[in-house]
């Protein structure tokens, strides 16, 4: 029986154990370049980014009930209500960059308005999305900060991770 199973696997020429070792490696191969392609065209949707995907949003309450949140957002034209857990945080605006981060903290300070810089993390596309509100951010008067940042917070409440 001995002999019989060394015949099977390797014969006077080696032929089986060379096709063998090659059909291994070649499926090994192909299972490597297959998988390194997967993970290229899908690393924007399962987020293998080295980017840091948080944003600076800034909050003028944290509540436990959703009326009093609600109350709250109503002193803030183009503010979003977040339920975090037991709580309800309201955020006035969002901002990614230090120099985007001061200037809007500087414009709430210059209005009398108490906010807590919160770090948050967002989806990738989110963040795409806010890079084209950048420009806008930097190039127009301080007037309109409250209607950019309630254009951008409506679109980070499905944006959360």
């Amino acid at each position: 029986m001995t002999n019989y199973l060394l015949i099977f696997c390797y014969d006077e020429t080696g032929d089986f154990m060379k096709k063998t070792i090659l059909t291994i490696l070649f499926a090994f191969l192909l299972g490597s370049i297959l998988s390194a392609f997967a993970i290229y065209e899908l690393k924007d949707k399962l987020n293998f980014t080295l980017d840091d995907n948080t944003v600076t949003a800034f909050q003028v309450g944290v509540y436990k009930s959703l009326d009093n949140a609600q109350k709250s957002s109503e002193n803030y034209p183009g503010s979003i209500t977040i339920k975090d857990g037991d709580y309800y945080r309201v955020f006035i605006g969002v901002s990614k960059g230090d120099n985007w981060t001061s200037s809007l903290e500087s414009y709430y300070l210059s209005k009398n308005v108490n906010v807590y810089p919160k770090e948050i993390k967002v989806t990738s596309s989110f963040i795409k999305e806010l890079s084209k509100y950048e420009p806008l951010i930097t190039k127009t008067d301080t007037k309109i900060y409250d209607e950019i940042n309630g254009e951008i917070l409506k679109k980070m409440v499905g944006e959360l991770l």
